[in-house]
């Protein structure tokens, strides 16, 4: 097992329970809260990170057996889910690299604005959106790229 594939499967296990805790939290608040659009959105996306999760999951599966094959939609479904992933990856992970780069005075209005006392809280949220947004870009990329290993693995034992 190469050094990505093993990074493959530790970002696999986090995307997971991040996403997975974030889908559940959403669709808990849907019924708490009741319609919101932006809500909707923001479940579906997390919803669509956690699908890609768990193809992911299969995909490396199939890689370690070989003999356990995927099923028909389950390379297209990645691909799908994985542009979704990539998209939300890196809105969050430039929505955190804004929040860092705001000025002193702006972070201390938003706080005020949100009814808060502490502008020091931002930096942190800001540092956590964009290692959310890196673990689930970076797990992405690597799903794209033992993809194509799988798809050249699978044409290979075809023109067998």
């Amino acid at each position: 097992m190469s050094l990505m594939f093993k990074l493959y499967r530790i970002f696999t296990a986090l995307a997971l329970m991040i996403t997975g805790f974030f889908t559940f939290a959403g669709v808990l608040s849907i019924f708490s809260v009741g319609f919101n659009p932006l809500l909707i959105l923001s479940v579906m996306a997390w919803g669509a990170c956690f699908i890609h999760s768990v193809l992911s999951i299969y995909l490396q599966r199939s890689l370690l057996l070989p003999e356990i094959g995927l099923k028909e939609n389950t390379p297209g479904g990645i691909r799908i889910m994985g542009v979704i992933t990539v998209l939300w990856g890196g809105l969050l992970f430039v929505l955190g690299a804004g929040m860092l780069a705001l000025p002193p005075e702006v972070k201390k209005e938003v706080v005020q604005q949100l009814g808060g006392d502490n502008p020091a809280l931002i930096t942190p949220i800001g540092i956590v959106f964009m290692l959310l947004g890196f673990i689930l870009t970076f797990n992405a990329n690597l799903s794209f790229r033992f993809l194509r290993e799988w798809t050249r693995r699978s044409e290979e034992q075809e023109g067998e």
